[in-house]
């Protein structure tokens, strides 16, 4: 009956916001700029891996315009590089022996908003494609919504010796088999009038994603037992075998999770009912609304957070915890300290909006958004749906499983949950305990046990 019932829930169901829609600068003949990277670099070290991948420069500019290059050891030799300026941003190349670069494309804020350097804390990132010669840019985190700027180097050529011949001009800036460095530099032009109102920019903190952005990961996840060829062609869940490791971890521990079962041999009640009726008239009832505030004013702003075993010292707070969603409530806009996590819908189902990397003067327009229901399960960590938003806006209430951890080699294991309060700062909250699942568990059933066979006074 189980494996029916799935069988037969609605397909998740996802939508994107009018402004996830990134534009893209029409493309046109490369034209001629001036080099104006301040030499020498301000950072810089060997690419990871030759020819592909993601760069992360999380820095605050002050804007101060700013490239990010890929390049030969010598700086004056092959150079494909990001440029961020004032409002614009562009894609630049130079071959070695070039008197001056050329640039491949650059979008303004006119037609792709925000798309330059800006005030405050921003993570810019850099993607570079050596198979199939792309660039992209963006910031946040790196997803296909939050693209800013592509350039596709075969765009529009179709036939194959044409994309022969491409690819063997731009061997020198794609090759797998030379060393290629990463550095940054200042933008020359602007340096003295920054220089004379004293703004300083601190060294980024840069992070590598072996893997350049091609598409977004899916996420909701399928267990791997059940992939067939028509899923595999699809695409349209990760699997669970290839699961980031910490969330692959997660995912085994709680797939097999179900709200209604029981080790008490003749039990008479289900757990989804009681809960039900807990909520609107028993414990669960006292608690939700106790709780009004500690989030935000709206009492809808509230959820149950029901932990299970201890806190192992690897995740913010408890790493598992059963989350009840009455009818109508939702969480705020929040971040799980870029832990690893994995949530399944154990009963009803929730929608999910997910967000930017969130800043003081981040959009709070959400990037996309999709539906869970019984039996499905997504999953997050630092670079991947990290930001969300959780809300329940049926009238059956949710059930939830979610377990969090961090990465082995992580070594901040920050203990607070990112969101995002009613007057648009970023607050913490600490991620404790309304009850202990055994303690929920046979209170909740007792309450309901008494009403349906009328042993309550």
């Amino acid at each position: 009956m189980m494996n029916q019932s799935r069988a037969k829930r609605p397909a998740l169901r996802q939508t994107v916001s009018p402004r996830s829609k990134r534009s893209k600068a029409s493309a046109k003949a490369a034209t001629p700029v001036t080099d104006d990277r301040q030499l020498p670099c301000v950072w810089g070290q060997p690419f990871p891996v030759n020819g592909q991948g993601v760069m992360i420069f999380n820095t605050d500019r002050h804007m101060m315009p700013f490239y990010a290059c890929v390049e030969d050891e010598d700086p004056s030799g092959n150079v494909l590089a990001l440029h961020v300026g004032v409002g614009y941003a562009s894609f630049v190349m130079n071959s070695a022996g070039d008197a001056n670069p050329t640039e491949l494309r650059r979008v303004t804020e006119a037609d792709t908003p925000r798309c330059g350097v800006e005030e405050g804390k921003v993570s810019y990132w850099y993607s570079y494609d050596r198979d199939n010669l792309v660039l992209k840019y963006g910031k946040g985190y790196r997803m296909e919504e939050t693209t800013l700027m592509t350039h596709d180097f075969l765009e529009g050529v179709t036939d194959e010796e044409d994309q022969m011949k491409i690819r063997e001009d731009l061997q020198p800036f794609f090759t797998a088999e030379v060393q290629k460095f990463v550095r940054q530099y200042d933008e020359k032009a602007n340096m003295q009038m920054y220089a004379a109102r004293g703004i300083e920019v601190t060294e980024p903190m840069v992070e590598f994603d072996k893997q350049p952005l091609i598409c977004n990961l899916p996420p909701t996840v399928m267990d791997s037992s059940k992939a067939n060829l028509f899923e595999l062609d699809r695409g349209d869940h990760v699997f669970s075998a290839s699961l980031p490791a910490a969330c692959k971890e997660l995912y085994s521990n709680v797939a097999n999770c179900e709200l209604n079962y029981t080790e008490v041999e003749g039990e008479k009640v289900l757990l989804s009912d009681a809960i039900r009726y807990s909520l609107a008239y028993g414990i669960l009832k006292d608690k939700i609304e106790s709780k009004v505030g500690e989030l935000g004013d709206d009492p809808n702003e509230t959820y149950l957070r029901v932990t299970l075993g201890s806190s192992l010292g690897k995740s913010p707070g408890i790493p598992y915890v059963l989350e009840i969603w009455p009818g109508g409530h939702y969480s705020p806009i929040h971040n799980h300290g870029n832990a690893n996590a994995v949530i399944k819908v154990l009963f009803g189902s929730i929608t999910i909006d997910i967000y930017n990397k969130q800043s003081e003067t981040s959009s709070r327009d959400p990037l996309f958004t999709f539906e869970a229901c019984a039996g499905d399960a997504t999953w997050l960590n630092r670079n991947w749906y990290q930001t969300h938003k959780l809300r329940n806006p049926g009238k059956e209430y949710c059930a939830t499983i979610q377990c969090y951890n961090y990465d082995a080699g992580d070594t901040t294991y920050w203990p607070y949950f990112d969101y995002v309060s009613e007057n648009q700062t970023i607050d913490e909250f600490y991620p404790g305990s309304d009850f202990g699942f055994l303690e929920m568990r046979s209170q909740v059933m007792k309450e309901y046990t008494d009403f349906v066979y009328g042993t309550s006074s």
